[in-house]
């Protein structure tokens, strides 16, 4: 996950305080989403590689990621801090984490450059494009186990397929059939908005259309692959013994984060507010260990 040009000795009789921050994209747009449902294909599978654009932040959305890179930088030092950036290939976070990563070569932050190189003749990606080699994709951060988008949106607070679809030919039978049974249970328990209503209906749902994966479901996967990740990235921090504490800013999307929140803290993941881990005992392979979290002031041991 973190690989450094050279190694460092750390200096000695100093304690380590390396950390991973995970944080929410920024207020979006959702182009490729919208894209989708409203093409002659609404049911089509969301794919990073489809994205035709390079900004999908609203203009609220830049002055929230620049407001709160500004207060995240206040709680870190670039004197004993290092900066290694990674994200969710989709542009929404991508562009979120370059916003960061501007502020903080602004602030004087030391940034780690990833030691891949692009492909020849261009970036592999659109989380390196965007982050100029300097934000490395990672595959846990992202939604690449969405193959439906029409049926994601079943837990927005409107009814997308009533008032956003206006061909329902475009639409199958089996979608139109089960869409009735699994809006019910939205509607008869409304929280107004895709997250909430995720957070609480997604068990429901799943049991209707099994590809749209409750958040324990996206619990047991992604996110478990992002505390794996982390504790393998911290192992290998150990091995190279960088001379600053090394920061690891991963953003992605609330999806992957809504069940461990709310079973651990009540609480839901906003737009750019982050949740800190960090290891606290690893084992070379990164595959077990201690952690801990904290969110809003509060901490838990993982």
């Amino acid at each position: 996950m973190i690989n450094f040009e050279k190694k460092v000795p750390a200096e000695k009789g100093r304690d380590k305080d390396d950390k991973f921050f995970a944080i929410r994209h920024s207020i979006a747009e959702y182009k490729l989403n919208e894209g989708i449902v409203n093409s002659d294909n609404p049911e089509a599978a969301p794919s990073a590689d489809k994205q035709w654009f390079n900004s999908d932040l609203t203009p609220e959305g830049k002055e929230l990621a620049k407001e709160k890179a500004e207060e995240f930088f206040k709680g870190l030092n670039p004197e004993k801090d290092a900066l290694f950036f990674v994200s969710s290939d989709l542009v929404r976070a991508a562009e979120t984490a370059k916003i960061y990563l501007d502020i903080a070569r602004e602030k004087g932050f030391e940034i780690i450059k990833p030691r891949e190189k692009s492909a020849p003749g261009g970036y592999r990606d659109k989380a390196e494009e965007i982050g100029e080699g300097y934000i490395r994709k990672v595959g846990a951060l992202t939604l690449d186990h969405l193959d439906n988008m029409l049926r994601e949106h079943i837990f927005q607070g409107k009814d997308y397929l009533k008032e956003v679809i206006k061909d329902q030919t475009l639409v199958s039978q089996e979608t139109k059939e089960k869409w009735a049974e699994a809006r019910k249970i939205i509607e008869a328990d409304n929280r107004g908005s895709w997250g909430a209503n995720y957070a609480v209906h997604s068990e429901e749902i799943e049991k209707i259309f099994p590809n749209v994966k409750s958040a324990s479901s996206v619990y047991n996967t992604k996110f478990k692959d992002m505390l794996r990740l982390m504790r393998f990235g911290q192992a290998k921090i150990n091995e190279q013994d960088p001379e600053k504490d090394i920061k690891v800013l991963a953003f992605s999307h609330e999806n992957s984060f809504l069940y461990f929140l709310n079973e651990n803290f009540g609480k839901n993941l906003k737009n750019c507010e982050s949740i800190a881990f960090q290891v606290t005992d690893s084992d070379h392979e990164g595959e077990h260990g201690k952690m801990r979290s904290e969110f809003k002031g509060e901490t838990k041991e993982i």
